[in-house]
């Protein structure tokens, strides 16, 4: 079972604060991650030690992409009631996996110069 899911299950009112808050400061921890990996791939490419390409933007896009969906899927879990916050969690959990994989990608290409 996922992470958050082991805690979303049978969740009260103080919980289900707690879990969003943490799921907050995870999405705003993500996005630092997104604006240093995106400020780092810039100064490469401006200094000439990383081509720019396709790929690359592909992947950075990705990653906007996928940040700005678990965005959306925290919102969402926030607004919901009991009856729909499992199967916001479930959401959640799936747009954090996005990210991360989008996350990897990126790095992947920012590392092996965009071949």
């Amino acid at each position: 079972m996922r992470p958050f899911m082991q805690q979303a299950r049978s969740m009260n009112i103080a919980a289900k604060t707690a879990y969003s808050k943490a799921a907050r400061k995870k999405l705003i921890e993500s996005r630092a991650k997104l604006d240093s990996v995106r400020a780092a791939i810039n100064q490469a490419i401006a200094t000439g030690r990383l081509r720019p390409s396709e790929r690359l933007s592909s992947a950075l896009n990705a990653m906007e992409v996928n940040c700005a969906t678990a965005e959306t899927r925290l919102r969402d879990l926030q607004k919901s009631g009991e009856k729909e916050w499992q199967e916001q969690c479930v959401a959640l959990e799936d747009a954090w996996e996005d990210l991360a994989r989008s996350i990897k990608n990126l790095a992947d290409r920012f590392a092996d110069g965009t071949r």
